[in-house]
């Protein structure tokens, strides 16, 4: 087994985990997500596009 066949094994893991911590319910893994997003936006490098589309979703919930 390579490196990286053992990093995507690693990751595939983790994300099971995630997901049976979770339920295994899409709903809440995807608030889970979010939450991580929430906390740890600091750490997030968002560009251009991101900030346009953040922008249009927040106008299209307005409406």
């Amino acid at each position: 087994m390579t490196n990286s066949d053992e990093a995507i094994s690693q990751i595939r893991k983790i994300r099971h985990t995630i997901s049976q911590e979770n339920e295994h319910n899409p709903q809440k893994l995807v608030n889970y997500y979010i939450e991580l997003q929430k906390q740890y936006s600091h750490l997030l490098q968002y560009n251009q596009q991101t900030e346009l589309l953040k922008s249009a979703t927040q106008k299209g919930n307005e409406a």
